[in-house]
């Protein structure tokens, strides 16, 4: 009998030169929603600048309906500029614009969608480097 051990889908989060990224693979529940939303309020309330979230879905397949309301609510966290996904399936980009669209009463950023990484890496980068100046 073998173990299994579930993968994270989502994977890499990191902080650096005031991008907040991460990876999402597969189907998102409320627990992997948290921890996303816990390392992003950390980060953004220890950053001298607003951050950038950089997040690529490319490999998402879905966000389960509880996990939307983490990320409707991390939408509030102060100190965020902007958010950037890269989704590369349909149903993944509807997904990614109507956690966005739901957000908005309390946000304090706006959503941008693209459907390549290179696009949101690319709109990131450019708005970081705005903040940084």
């Amino acid at each position: 009998m073998t173990n299994e051990i579930k993968a994270m889908p989502i994977r890499d989060i990191s902080f650096a030169n005031g991008i907040f990224f991460a990876r999402e693979i597969g189907k998102i529940e409320k627990a992997d929603a948290e921890q996303w939303a816990e390392a992003l309020r950390q980060c953004a309330a220890a950053s001298p600048v607003p951050v950038v979230i950089l997040v690529d879905a490319r490999e998402m397949t879905l966000i389960a309906a509880d996990a939307s309301k983490v990320f409707n609510k991390a939408a509030e966290t102060p100190n965020v500029r902007v958010a950037a996904v890269a989704t590369s399936r349909p149903l993944a980009t509807v997904m990614s614009r109507t956690v966005a669209m739901m957000s908005r009463v309390g946000q304090t950023h706006d959503t941008h969608v693209f459907t390549s990484y290179e696009e949101a890496e690319r709109f990131a980068l450019s708005q970081a480097a705005a903040v940084q100046t």
